[in-house]
């Protein structure tokens, strides 16, 4: 999962939320220091992803991706599937698409003061540019796994990234849909 999906799974509590989005880019001794609720929301956060990872659909997804991009697959149907969690937003998303996004901008920038320095960047980005926005469309899915590029050591495994979402597109959903609901009975662990 990423931004989107993980921002959604904790939506019914603020410090839950913004755990949840630093979750990949807090460390050690940072994670330690952060507030109780933000803590919670980084280990959330993570088992979120440990639950994606083993999920059997999930991994026969993968496999079938791996052929054309190696080891990159889990990271394609990871940010793919926040595409395909906006598709079924209706079904599956917390509050309107607007209001939700409007309401997790404001609670990270909030906490903001709350989070590492070196983490700014990333809070100011996403609220200044409204990047939740590009999971909405298959123009903005290209944007995301362009900007990627320069941080992977084998860029040239993203190529074709925007066919296998076209030729795998049912399979995409329907993990998605079989997977969700597993991901929202682990977030209700968590509400008080």
């Amino acid at each position: 999962m990423n931004f989107l999906a993980h921002l959604a799974l904790s939506y019914y509590s603020a410090d839950l939320q913004v755990g949840n989005f630093i979750g990949d880019l807090v460390r050690g001794r940072e994670v330690a220091v952060l507030p109780l609720g933000i803590r919670q929301g980084v280990e959330m956060h993570r088992r979120i992803d440990r639950l994606t990872d083993a999920d059997p659909d999930v991994r026969r997804l993968n496999r079938s991706l791996r052929a054309r991009h190696g080891r990159y697959a889990p990271v394609i149907s990871d940010v793919a599937f926040d595409y395909f969690l906006f598709l079924n937003w209706d079904t599956l998303g917390p509050a309107p698409f607007h209001d939700f996004t409007e309401k997790a901008y404001r609670r990270l920038a909030a906490a903001r003061a709350d989070l590492p320095p070196r983490i700014h960047p990333q809070i100011d980005g996403l609220v200044r540019h409204r990047w939740l926005s590009v999971y909405t469309s298959v123009g903005g899915m290209q944007e995301v796994f362009q900007r990627m590029l320069p941080r992977l050591s084998r860029p040239e495994m993203l190529d074709g990234v925007s066919e296998s979402l076209y030729d795998r597109h049912a399979d995409f959903n329907r993990t998605l849909l079989l997977l969700f609901p597993r991901l929202q009975a682990l977030a209700n662990t968590y509400r008080d």
